[in-house]
């Protein structure tokens, strides 16, 4: 009797974070036109803080709590510790390799955040072998950075120039663009012919592509990635992570969620402040940019073991 109770509550639970992720959509939708018009309105300044206090709040708290999925996800103390142990040294390795090569580095960490975004945005939507399921969630989000740095070259190469001293060739990403659109397409064809389920709805999702180019293309870089990053992946994160940690009550799993995410987040803030006072601009992004990378590589391993 107390199976069929908890049975019959994890399904409640289910269906109502489903109900809130559907809900959440026509918010992104808002407030993604909201940061549109904000954007036509006002100066860079405004944009990039925007970007910034949204990116330092949100952005950051929804990879804050990697290690209370790897905690839930073992099932003793020696086997989250050994969790632990390779978490950190994907980290350091991360940072080593941007050592020795970081034109290489920032390559792999857009190859690894475009299979993070795609696997957010798609993984509900799509049914297929793990194969054809990692091609379409990294060509979309290959897709998606196309269309970030097509619209902002002049940014791109400043940020490149910096950290790497390399540039990005324009006929590279020009080439990015026509591969994720032809090998989606043509993914999307076989599907049609093969009839087999998908819940993608193509008109939607090409709406979706056609809001963020308008965003990309309006906005400055920090904003518009900002408004992908956050509205359209970490808040449907957060979402996804409170519905694994916790078959309860929503809101209740929300606040515990945000409470454990807080020492985290607040060291984080605190490390960059500390980076902002002391180093230069350039040697700043630097940071900011290793310690993305250093993270992002982690994270998505955590994300992949939480969605097993």
């Amino acid at each position: 009797m107390l199976f069929k109770r908890k049975y019959k509550k994890n399904i409640k639970f289910e269906k109502y974070t489903h109900a809130l992720r559907l809900d959440y959509q026509n918010f992104m939708i808002f407030f993604t036109f909201l940061l549109f018009w904000i954007s036509i309105q006002f100066g860079q300044i405004i944009e990039d803080s925007i970007a910034y206090v949204i990116i330092l709040s949100i952005g950051i708290i929804h990879g804050s709590n990697d290690f209370t999925i790897l905690k839930k996800q073992q099932k003793n103390r020696r086997n989250f510790l050994k969790s632990t142990v390779f978490y950190l040294l994907l980290i350091l390795l991360c940072l080593g390799s941007y050592l020795i090569n970081s034109f290489v580095s920032i390559l792999f960490f857009i190859i690894l955040s475009s299979y993070h975004f795609g696997e957010q945005h798609l993984e509900t939507k799509i049914s297929g072998t793990k194969l054809v399921n990692t091609i379409v969630y990294f060509t979309y989000g290959l897709l998606i950075f196309s269309l970030i740095f097509i619209e902002n070259l002049e940014d791109v190469d400043l940020i490149m120039s910096n950290l790497t001293g390399v540039l990005i060739p324009k006929k590279l990403i020009y080439g990015m663009i026509i591969f994720s659109v032809s090998v989606l397409g043509s993914l999307y064809i076989y599907h049609l012919i093969r009839k087999t389920a998908t819940k993608i709805h193509i008109i939607q999702e090409l709406f979706y592509l056609f809001l963020l180019y308008l965003v990309f293309k309006t906005t400055s870089l920090t904003l518009g990635f900002a408004i992908y990053f956050v509205l359209w992946h970490s808040i449907p994160s957060i979402i996804d992570q409170t519905k694994y940690l916790s078959s309860s009550h929503f809101k209740q799993s929300l606040i515990s969620y945000v409470k454990t995410a807080l020492v985290y987040w607040i060291i984080s803030i605190l490390s960059l402040l500390i980076a902002y006072i002391y180093l230069s601009e350039n040697h700043f992004n630097s940071i900011i940019f290793l310690v993305l990378f250093a993270v992002t590589a982690p994270h998505v391993w955590v994300m992949y073991r939480m969605r097993e």
